[in-house]
Parts: C-alpha cells; sequence; structure tokens
C-alpha cells in the first residue's frame, strides 16, 4: 500500500491565525465574548440571514432545531440514515420517533416524494441533509412542508457556502445548521450555527444554546437579582467560545477561494468521469452551486477502485456509515431500495483546496485505468 499523498480531508489553517489567537488568549475574553459575536455576524452576513446563532457543534445546533420543531415524546421526525450519526441522534435524545423516507437513487438524498407517504398528525419535522455539499431539491420539500405546517430541519454541515436555486443555504427555510468541525470547508476547531427563518425561533434559539439564557441580552452584572428575568425553558451549554471564533473569522477570509477550488474540482471530476465504465455520476442540478466536501459518485465495485486509489496514495471511501444499521435506531428499521442502492456503491473522492490540477488529473487518470 502506497503512502497517502492525496487525504480526503485537509484542515486549513490560514498563516496568522496563531497571531490572532494570541491576542484573543490575552484579551480577557476567551469564552463566549467580542469574537464569537463577531463571526456570527460574518456568518450571517455571508448566508444573508441575520438570524443566526453560533454555538459549539453542529450537533447542538441540530439539537435546538429539533427542540424549536417540537421534537418530544409522540412526536414523529422524516429522516434519513444516508448521514452522520449526529443528525439523528438528537431525534432520539429528545424523546422523537424516527420515520426513514428512502432516497432518490441518483443522487442519495430525500425527496418530497420519498417524504410524503410518512406524513402524519404525529410528524413534527424533516431532516433534511445536503449530501456532501450538493444541495436537496428544497423547493419541493418545503413547499410540502408548508401545506401540512411542518418544520423542515436542514443539516448543511456539509453545504456551507452553497447555493440552491441562486439563494444562499441558510437562507430560504426554517431551520439550517452548520458545521465548522476540523475537517469541513471553514473550521473553528470544532463548532457550528444555526440559521432561523423565523425571529420568534432566533430569539428563542439564543436562549437554548445557553442553558435557556439570552446572554445578549442579559442585565449588567450589577443589577440586583430580583430585577434578572426569568429563565422558563430548560437550554443546552452548546455556545461557542472566542477562541473558537478567532479561528473562524480567520478562515473566513480566505472563504471565498476554498469553497470556489472545492467547487471547481468538483465540477472538473464530473467531467472527466462521466463516460468511465462502473462510475455514475451524481445527478446535480446545473442551477445549484455545490461545495463538494467529497466528490460523491456510484461505483460498480466500489472496493475494488478503494484499494487500486489507495495503491496510488489516494484516500477515498464511503464518508457515513447508513444509520439504521446501528442497534440504536433497531426500532425504526424500514425497507429502503433507493438507500441500499446507493450505500452498496457510495464513493467519495478527494476535492477540496489541496486537490492540484495535477493531482485532480492523476487521480481521474487511476480511475480511467480500471480496477
Amino acid at each position: 500500500m502506497a503512502e497517502i499523498r492525496t487525504p480526503l480531508f485537509k484542515v486549513f489553517q490560514p498563516e496568522g491565525v496563531d497571531v490572532a489567537l494570541r491576542d484573543t488568549l490575552y484579551s480577557g475574553f476567551i469564552a463566549e465574548g467580542p469574537k464569537t459575536a463577531a463571526f456570527t455576524r460574518a456568518i450571517g452576513d455571508f448566508i444573508g440571514n441575520p438570524r443566526t446563532v453560533a454555538v459549539n457543534s453542529c450537533t447542538t445546533a441540530l439539537a435546538i432545531a429539533f427542540r424549536l420543531a417540537g421534537v418530544g415524546p409522540g412526536r414523529e421526525v422524516i429522516s434519513t440514515p444516508l448521514t452522520c450519526i449526529a443528525s439523528n441522534e438528537p431525534i432520539v435524545q429528545l424523546g422523537g420517533t424516527i420515520m426513514w423516507a428512502d432516497v432518490d437513487p441518483r443522487t442519495g438524498m430525500i425527496t418530497a416524494d420519498t417524504i410524503a407517504p410518512h406524513i402524519t398528525s404525529r410528524t413534527a419535522a424533516i431532516c433534511v441533509l445536503h449530501k456532501e455539499g450538493d444541495p436537496a431539491r428544497l423547493g419541493e420539500i418545503l413547499a410540502l412542508a408548508r401545506r401540512h405546517g411542518i418544520k423542515v430541519v436542514e443539516d448543511a454541515a456539509h453545504t456551507f457556502g452553497a447555493r440552491y436555486d441562486g439563494a444562499p443555504i441558510g437562507s430560504q427555510g426554517d431551520y439550517a445548521c452548520f458545521s465548522f468541525q476540523a475537517i469541513k470547508h471553514i473550521t473553528t476547531g470544532d463548532g457550528g450555527a444555526l440559521a432561523c427563518g423565523d425571529e420568534a425561533d432566533y430569539l428563542r434559539a439564543r436562549k437554548l444554546k445557553w442553558f435557556g439564557v439570552d446572554r445578549e441580552a442579559r442585565p449588567p452584572r450589577n443589577t440586583v437579582l430580583n430585577e434578572v428575568p426569568d429563565v422558563v425553558e430548560w437550554g443546552f451549554k452548546g455556545n461557542m467560545n472566542d477562541l473558537a471564533a478567532t479561528i473562524g473569522l480567520e478562515q473566513m477570509k480566505h472563504v471565498d477561494a476554498i469553497l470556489q477550488a472545492f467547487h471547481a474540482n468538483g465540477i472538473e471530476y464530473s467531467r472527466l468521469l462521466a463516460a468511465v465504465p462502473g462510475i455514475e455520476i451524481l445527478a446535480r442540478s446545473p442551477r445549484d452551486f455545490g461545495t463538494y466536501w467529497g466528490y460523491c459518485l456510484l461505483a460498480e465495485g466500489r472496493e475494488g477502485l478503494v484499494r487500486k486509489l489507495a495503491e496510488h496514495g489516494v484516500s477515498s471511501g464511503q464518508i457515513h456509515e447508513r444509520n439504521d444499521r446501528y442497534s440504536m435506531f433497531r426500532e425504526f428499521r424500514a425497507a429502503l431500495p433507493g438507500v441500499d442502492h446507493f450505500d452498496a456503491r457510495e464513493l467519495s473522492l478527494p476535492c477540496g483546496w489541496w486537490v492540484t490540477v495535477e493531482e485532480r488529473e492523476r487521480i481521474v487518470d487511476v480511475i480511467r485505468k480500471g480496477w
């Protein structure tokens, strides 16, 4: 096995981040403070939604979004098993029931058509994954959900900076949850953000991310205790800190170049691999801007291709195990032929800023020679 020279993921860190971190470290604000506020504004400005809350992980963002949507005992969430386990664990933690929707085998994502049969009077939310940087058919799903008075939670961990039908992900729906974990497009070490479509949900989310208290609306420290606002519901310890936000602010200076590199590599992979035997290119809308967190395709004899790429120093693989195989989700299992088809063939290639034109062509050449 050759030494890996082209990893599937790589952490981006710009020069100067150490200087910025040192300034924050000795500023007196290392928990949530002015850097977190600045990073939150930067994220909101970038996605075109000021109703954005920075948190310590995408998982926390999802948990808050499900709370806002009314998920709890006796309520159901229509979701996909073709995702990170973090998408679905918060549903169980809140006492909800998961109803698996099948996926379009051409995209690996749930659709309005696969969601509709599972809608009942108990449905609280639909969880939509924008898979590996490709936007789901969001307009159709939102239209279906609104006809039934159901909230849509977008797991946008892979799609920070993506655009659906010309508009940024996070600017169109009820809740969009972003990840800034180490290997995402931009990183804060670990972190996330929740973008809300509704002002009331946004104000409540600000409380839910910190024990039910809105830190931004707290009275000054010298306020007497009997004047402090009441805490009406429990929340999470889910706030971002200023060290993480400092890293994020430095990352945001390079976000356009980072995203363009992912996108350009993805577009070229689709063009160069379109006619390769044994490879199926996913159905993607030319009207969308995908962020290609991993370049996802379908490969017949996937294991052989993974070995062949590894022999040439290229890391590849299926990024997430289908969740319905886990024992913790046993009670929710269902027949999902689309998931079965996609899961058996799904493969992601390195696609980020570290993949040069020469490396991309080398990877394509390896695949074209067969496995």
